[in-house]
């Protein structure tokens, strides 16, 4: 690619989201110090209403070089680097094993939690995540495996029975239950 030409890059992602919008900050900074991009932010709802194929069919007409999305385990992202898109899955649900991935130190981030809690002399634990999240899950491993490593993992409550779906939903009956229960020491 020669210094004139222009980076096409399409960002399938939600930007309400803190992660989605300074992932797309950090790009943007890049580009601005690196070189000639034009990058088009792209909302989830897109690929709700017009499907993968949609997608493919917006980032063709648009000629996009790349494209970082937000993807389900069903999704057909072979379509994408097939038609010459090079393509990298963001981290959500579950891990995209057939695409490179932008990804994050989610277990570290939990064993730092952890770590802070243990510093401060907290004698009880817990962890509220989503069931369905790869990142969420991730963090509470880090999180759990770091207690097991001080002998503390027995004293670990966890409550990951929402699903990242339904974080909108600020009805959560079974949520305040679970934080309601937790030890006072």
């Amino acid at each position: 690619m020669t210094g004139t030409q222009i980076i096409r890059l399409l960002l399938l992602t939600d930007f309400t989201e803190s992660y989605s919008y300074k992932l797309f900050a950090g790009i943007q900074a890049y580009a601005q110090e690196h070189g000639r991009w034009a990058v088009c932010r792209m909302p989830p709802s897109y690929k709700s209403q017009h499907g993968l194929e949609g997608v493919l069919k917006w980032a063709k007409a648009w000629s996009a070089d790349a494209l970082i999305g937000r993807f389900d385990a069903m999704d057909r992202t072979e379509i994408f680097p097939e038609a010459g898109i090079l393509t990298f899955a963001q981290d959500y649900k579950v891990p995209i094993s057939s695409l490179p991935s932008i990804t994050g130190g989610y277990r570290e981030a939990g064993a730092m939690a952890a770590d802070y809690f243990i510093t401060k002399g907290f004698s009880s634990f817990a962890f509220v995540g989503y069931r369905d999240a790869f990142w969420s899950q991730e963090r509470y491993y880090g999180f759990r495996s770091h207690l097991e490593a001080h002998g503390l993992a027995e004293r670990l409550r966890d409550f990951r029975d929402i699903s990242i779906d339904e974080m909108w939903d600020f009805r959560q009956e079974e949520l305040i239950h679970f934080l309601r229960s937790l030890p006072h020491s």
